[in-house]
């Protein structure tokens, strides 16, 4: 009885091995992968959103009372370092949910692997603010930011 249960748990262990599809001419599944920012409350973009990206810093854009603004920024959370925001007049302009990360499409999913932050602002009200974004890590005080992101916004 002993023998044959020993033989048996041997053979599951090499069944559970099995083979490498990759090896046979198969692709094997790609990984799904969530951020856990969906359940957040995070707002969809609507079609008409204005997308803004690292080479936007600096300049200016305007937006209308309602309309999103969707700031994606490269990031590696790995690294410790993560996007904040640094400076904004929610009167005018005010996050919608929480930033979202998204992996680097183009490459395989990996430890250590960079993406992308993703923050959705919503045009509040009336007027002029400067959004400021800081990529630091929450530990560091009194360090400058590795990176700074900067736009002024024009709701009308």
């Amino acid at each position: 009885m002993r023998k044959s249960l020993v033989v048996l748990l041997l053979g599951v262990a090499l069944a559970a091995c099995g083979t490498d599809d990759v090896h046979e001419g198969h692709t094997p599944a790609t990984p799904t992968v969530t951020t856990g920012a969906e359940p957040s409350g995070n707002v969809e973009p609507s079609g008409d959103a204005m997308h803004v990206t690292e080479a936007d810093s600096g300049q200016q854009r305007a937006l209308s009372v309602g309309g999103q603004l969707i700031v994606t920024l490269p990031s590696n959370p790995s690294t410790g370092y993560g996007w904040r925001l640094a400076a904004l007049d929610q009167s005018v302009l005010r996050p919608a949910g929480e930033p979202d990360y998204r992996p680097n499409a183009d490459r395989p999913i990996a430890p250590g692997s960079g993406g992308s932050a993703m923050w959705t602002f919503v045009g509040n009200a009336v007027g002029v603010t400067e959004l400021a974004l800081e990529y630091a890590r929450p530990w560091e005080h009194g360090v400058e930011p590795a990176q700074k992101f900067t736009l002024r916004v024009e709701v009308k």
